[in-house]
């Protein structure tokens, strides 16, 4: 059900004025769209109905957008793969043509902490060492098998 923080001025109904069975008949019935009137929230259930109508060519959009990053980016780790053995099999440490430049970079090994163990073994230092680490919000997108764009 919609509902609206502008009440039913005839006492009649607890909702938004679209909702409301006596609606047509009504001489005080709001004419404003409760998807873009700004006094409207919804339940859960219509909430979800109303996003996957108004949304429904962007998820799939996206959807479609998805499926073809990941196939893009599989060939790129592919080509770039290959050309790493290349460099590596050739000796070139770097190669540069107009359009871009190629840099090999040798395999290391990285040193960092443990947190998870460092928590364990030393819960007090853990703690007094963490920080807090404000972080954006953003939309996670995740492909369903075989995810091409016929629904999201």
């Amino acid at each position: 059900m919609i509902h609206c923080k502008n009440k039913c001025p005839l006492g009649k109904f607890d909702g938004c004025c679209r909702s409301c069975p006596d609606r047509p008949d009504c001489p005080e019935a709001c004419e404003h769209d409760p998807a873009q009137c700004g006094d409207a929230t919804w339940d859960e259930e219509t909430a979800l109905a109303v996003f996957q109508k108004s949304q429904l060519a962007t998820l799939n959009a996206i959807a479609s957008l998805t499926a073809h990053k990941k196939a893009i980016e599989e060939q790129e780790k592919n080509m770039k793969a290959a050309l790493f053995a290349a460099m590596e099999q050739y000796g070139i440490k770097k190669f540069e043509t107009d359009a871009l430049t190629l840099t090999y970079v040798a395999p290391t090994v990285s040193h960092g902490l443990d947190s998870a163990k460092l928590k364990k073994k030393y819960p007090d230092a853990a703690a007094d060492c963490a920080k807090d680490t404000p972080k954006a919000g953003y939309v996670k997108i995740t492909l369903k098998d075989g995810g091409g764009g016929n629904g999201a």
